[in-house]
């Protein structure tokens, strides 16, 4: 969102027709303008066929994410239409929204905006624009239920106009989106969507059809987990309820990295945690509700959780057994009801 100088509300910001040059400045350390029609990357539900959603957005990307901005500028205006519900219809939807200040803009607050998806707002404001001293000063407000986020600053910092600083506000802009979708709002907007997408596989895609067992080989493809699992069984029964983590030593793979580590793996009531043996320290973590689902192939468990992310588990040739136990871990959990 572009706000002047001496403008507050949303209305305002929303009919500022076209960037001034402190904007443009600001918008061209940010990413670059793409051409919708035809672009095949990553939109963010932006039209690329029709141009009804403007002719050019901004596009960037930071390390492993894909990112398109909707800028209120570029978005389509409506004369005569205070509302201009083309361009809140995008901007009003994101859960996290920039707001760029010309010098002397007066201070912004989010209750000037009518939303409920909009829970952080980064509040920049550019101070001697378009000079060789462009600077910035950061400003950040959050919804009560979004937990904190960095990367930190002091109070009152000023950033120079650099690819530092660059990477810096993106980075607090992807950490803002992950931080706000652990609120419990989008958590249970999430478990609600969740769940209708299993009651759609389960209404829609699961077939009455038999499998012909008389094949050797596929009988023995079938009754081989059965097995499996019944001599797993009482192996760890009584921990299986504990409420402290149950470790395991594994090889683990992240999906952003390359190789494989030598890790242990702990499943507690609260959280799954990988720690990193060479490093000696903790490499991923995530909260037992966040946590989708997982998939098993011999040796190998993937489990899912967030938005789809995934880690690659795999037990030791020694211990080819502990693929069961922690799936009986993880399955144990779900049956107390936590959200997996």
């Amino acid at each position: 969102m572009y706000c002047k100088a001496g403008q507050s509300s949303e209305e305002e910001m929303y009919n500022n027709e076209m960037a001034g040059p402190a904007f443009e400045e600001f918008l061209d350390l940010l990413g670059q303008r793409v051409k919708l029609k035809g672009f095949d990357r990553y939109r963010a539900q932006l039209d690329n066929k029709t141009d009804s959603t403007g002719t050019h957005s901004l596009y960037t990307t930071y390390h492993d994410y894909e990112i398109m901005f909707h800028v209120s500028t570029m978005l389509p205006f409506t004369a005569n239409n205070s509302q201009q519900l083309l361009r809140k219809r995008h901007i009003g939807n994101d859960i996290v929204t920039i707001v760029f200040q010309e010098p002397r803009a007066d201070p912004f607050t989010p209750k000037t905006i009518r939303s409920h998806f909009q829970h952080v707002f980064l509040v920049v404001q550019a101070h001697d624009p378009c000079t060789e001293n462009v600077s910035y000063s950061v400003a950040v407000t959050r919804s009560k239920d979004v937990p904190v986020f960095g990367p930190f600053f002091q109070k009152g910092a000023t950033f120079p106009k650099s690819a530092n600083f660059r990477d810096f506000l993106l980075a607090k802009v992807v950490n803002a989106e992950n931080a706000a979708e652990k609120s419990a709002k989008f958590h249970a907007m999430a478990t609600r969507t969740r769940q209708e997408y299993l009651k759609d596989l389960a209404d829609n895609h699961v077939t009455t059809a038999t499998l012909d067992s008389s094949s050797s080989k596929l009988a023995a493809i079938i009754s081989l987990p059965g097995k499996r699992k019944e001599r797993l069984r009482g192996s760890r029964a009584p921990e299986l309820h504990s409420a402290g983590a149950l470790v395991w030593n594994v090889t683990a793979r992240l999906a952003q990295a390359p190789e494989e580590a030598d890790c242990v793996l702990g499943v507690s009531n609260e959280f799954v945690v990988l720690l990193d043996q060479r490093l000696r320290s903790v490499v991923w973590n995530s909260s037992c509700r966040d946590v989708i689902g997982w998939t098993l192939s011999p040796g190998t468990i993937i489990i899912y959780y967030e938005r789809g992310e995934f880690v690659v588990v795999k037990a030791l040739d020694s211990q080819p057994d502990d693929i069961g136990e922690i799936v009986q871990r993880l399955e144990q959990l779900a049956s107390r009801g936590v959200n997996m």
